[in-house]
This record gives structure tokens, sequence and C-alpha cells, in this order.
């Protein structure tokens, strides 16, 4: 018997070749589009699959609450907690996950 653990940990290689790629996350009211404008390394985390920061631009409305969101990558849905960080060029909402 086979026991299903769910999709492998998240990495930065998961990300990197989406930079610039669209998201289209699910909310209550419908689907919000999130361009992931950086995805960087956090060298000095302890995390097993190594850490890694995730930067995410999103309309000026509406704004999403921090709050855990479902992103699909490469197929899979993932589940991941995102935190609004401030308002960013074309007043477009700035939006960060950390993985650490």
């Amino acid at each position: 018997m086979t026991l299903d653990t769910g999709p492998a940990p998240l990495t930065l290689a998961d990300f990197e070749p989406h930079v610039g790629a669209d998201f289209v996350v699910a909310t209550q009211s419908g689907g919000v589009e999130l361009n992931l404008t950086q995805a960087t390394a956090l060298p000095q985390s302890v995390r097993e699959q190594g850490g890694f920061r995730l930067e995410f631009a999103g309309p000026a409305q509406p704004v999403l609450g921090q709050g855990i969101f479902g992103f699909p990558v490469e197929g899979v849905l993932h589940e991941i907690f995102i935190v609004p960080i401030g308002t960013g060029a074309e007043g477009r909402v700035r939006y960060e996950a950390i993985f650490f």
C-alpha cells in the first residue's frame, strides 16, 4: 500500500523559470492574476529544501489580505501563504511569500 503524502515541498527551482509569469489564484469573488516578479534564495535558511522568497504584483483592486491561496505550479495546485507588502509601480499591489 502506498500513502499519498501530497506534492513534494516547493523549491526555488520550481519558481525561477516562471519569473514574469502570471498565476491566477482563486478567491471567493473569482480569480485574481498575480505576476511573479522575483524569486530569490535565502541562503541563511535552515529549511531542508533551501529557503527562498517570492514577490508577486497584483491589481490595485481587489487587494488580497494575508492568507493562504492556491497557486497552480507545473500542473499541481499548491497552497501558499502570501502577505501584501505595499504598492509598487503603476499602483500594483506587491505580495510576498517566504519559504524559510
